[in-house]
């Protein structure tokens, strides 16, 4: 984990920062893009670093252009983590400059649960070499280094840790009858989900351990279950009833609100995370192929999860323990398929798997398997192709994440860091086609990190994933005629391509927009003309307040030949320009 010393912050590092510090920190401007009034508050910081805004918040947002305009008026998006938002509190208290020590903050949590996790196997798997196997398995895993990097995704790591905390107790009260263990293991399901709300998969641990390991009648095993269920449903009450939440985000899926679309993607999503663990196929591979291709690259990562399945289940079937984390990791993966899957999620379901392939590769070599030939040949072919695959395939892939991720951050940096001018604080920033809008949310935090003026605006009008027409009707007004079907469509680019993920994150939050839709952003008002059949928009009218030629106006269009931003010269009235898409 020692490169994500030098990763600095990014992404949501970034307007968390913004919250952490308090107002006269920060560019004058700040309050504008959504900022909180009285940042850096402890109680501020506590309820709103995981970007819990107010309807008001989120119209400045809007208005600057933090989010584009066609985000849903309905959309919500409040995280509540006050565990978690301790830690980075003690962090901008402690060593508020230096990212290294904040890093080091989230390496010290992963060595944590890499101790505790060896711990928990020794006590479930025996002091064997399986236990030892299963640990170094997940110390090797690839998909944990990212949410160690990521700052902002210490949350994750936090809930992972008081889950084990938890199973650990969990066990010390069934198995040793230990009152404490009762009360402890309750507890720590509770600063689990404090932590994330990815904690609910430490449900997972005591779910499984009563159906599997904990002896008597179904009524004895369901009481063993009932603490549990009676702490989730309080902090999802408590959680509701503070207006915390994710609605119409797109990303995201809430079961409780959003029961029959989640119903219709959690065997698909849920399958997909297991071939990210199991025959260990990337899940975020997914957001880069040709949406055409998307449903036959899915039923490829299915069947190999099913492939590697049909070989463990003789075992899971002759074993409890194989059978206890074949559970743990089953439904560790229906609450972490509430979100787009990805590999940075995996940690839940990690446990689960590693302890079932440890034990698995114990019960061949002793021969505790069955003695078919027909089965021990695939067998031993599946063992070598998972040792392959998560020892020396783990090590190259940490190799790949690291240098992916240092990658991916310089490049993020260059889509972030735009609208610099000598005079950017009497600017209204314009973006005509910015291939990511996602990314331009993060534009006033990088700023205010790296002491740069904030413009009076930044707005973003049309994706840039496909060509344009652009037309100016008079003095204020242009129209922007997408030559797609809609203006989220994205050129064919061929099976696999970056600009199918900025698609993806650009349809993010997004609503619906028939004919005649209209939304006014103060010193912007823009008109839906045209929509196709499935209510995206195809022809949009931006009508100003001021002359477009007004020199309040930085104008900039992403032109994908050179790959850069480059100044955009408005046309004359009545004529008009193309902008080129990414074929």
């Amino acid at each position: 984990m020692l490169p994500a010393l030098k990763t600095g912050l990014m992404l949501d590092d970034l307007p968390q920062r913004a919250v952490e510090l308090k107002p006269d920190q920060l560019p004058p401007r700040m309050h504008e893009t959504g900022n909180p009034l009285d940042s850096g508050s402890f109680s501020t910081v506590l309820h709103d670093l995981f970007f819990n805004r107010n309807p008001q918040d989120m119209t400045l947002m809007k208005n600057y252009g933090m989010l584009p305009w066609w985000t849903s008026d309905n959309l919500r998006l409040g995280l509540w983590r006050p565990v978690t938002a301790f830690t980075h509190w003690l962090d901008y208290r402690l060593f508020p400059d230096s990212p290294m020590l904040m890093h080091a903050h989230s390496i010290a949590w992963f060595a944590a649960i890499v101790f505790l996790l060896t711990i928990v196997y020794r006590k479930l798997m025996g002091t064997g070499w399986a236990a030892g196997l299963a640990a170094l398995l997940f110390l090797l895993d690839g998909n944990t280094y990212f949410p160690v990097a990521f700052i902002a995704n210490r949350g994750f790591i936090l809930s992972l840790f008081f889950g084990l905390l938890c199973l650990y107790e969990h066990h010390q009260w069934r198995s040793a009858k230990s009152r404490s263990g009762r009360v402890l293991s309750a507890l720590f399901l509770a600063f689990s989900l404090f932590a994330n709300e990815g904690g609910a998969s430490t449900f997972a641990f005591i779910l499984a351990y009563a159906l599997v390991l904990e002896p008597g009648s179904f009524r004895r095993r369901a009481l063993t279950v009932l603490p549990s269920i009676l702490i989730i449903v309080l902090w999802r009450t408590i959680y509701e009833a503070l207006g915390f939440g994710l609605r119409n985000v797109g990303f995201y899926i809430d079961p409780a609100h959003e029961p029959l679309q989640f119903a219709r993607e959690v065997i698909p999503r849920a399958m997909i995370l297991l071939a990210g663990q199991l025959p260990f196929l990337s899940p975020d591979f997914l957001f880069a192929v040709n949406p055409s291709l998307q449903p036959k690259v899915t039923a490829f990562y299915c069947l190999s999860a099913v492939a590697v399945l049909v070989v463990l289940l003789p075992w899971v079937r002759r074993d409890k323990t194989a059978a206890f984390w074949f559970a743990v990791m089953v439904l560790a993966a229906i609450p972490a398929a509430t979100v787009m899957p990805t590999g940075k999620n995996l940690g839940f379901v990690a446990v689960g798997a590693y302890g079932l392939i440890a034990s698995f590769v114990a019960g061949l070599i002793t021969r505790r398997l069955p003695e078919s030939l027909i089965y021990r040949i695939p067998a031993w072919v599946a063992c070598a192709l998972l040792i392959l695959m998560h020892v020396p395939g783990a090590i190259a892939g940490r190799v790949l994440a690291v240098n992916a991720l240092a990658f991916a951050s310089e490049g993020m940096t260059y889509f972030i860091n735009v609208g610099n001018s000598r005079d950017a604080e009497n600017k209204n920033v314009i973006v005509v086609n910015a291939p990511c809008s996602l990314l331009l949310a993060y534009a006033p935090s990088y700023k205010a990190y790296h002491h740069q003026p904030l413009p009076k605006t930044m707005r973003t009008l049309v994706p840039g994933c496909t060509s344009f027409d652009v037309q100016r009707i008079d003095d204020k007004t242009l129209v922007i005629q997408s030559q797609a079907p809609d203006i989220f469509s994205c050129d064919n680019l061929g099976p696999v391509h970056l600009a199918y993920a900025f698609r993806t994150f650009n349809l993010l939050g997004g609503s619906r927009c028939k004919k005649g839709d209209r939304y006014d952003l103060g010193g912007l008002t823009v008109e839906v003309l045209e929509s196709d059949a499935s209510d995206l928009p195809s022809r949009v009218a931006f009508r100003f307040n001021t002359s477009l030629d007004s020199p309040d106006f930085h104008w900039l269009r992403f032109d994908w030949r050179t790959f850069s931003y480059r100044p955009f010269e408005v046309p004359g009235i009545g004529q008009g320009v193309t902008l080129s898409g990414p074929r």
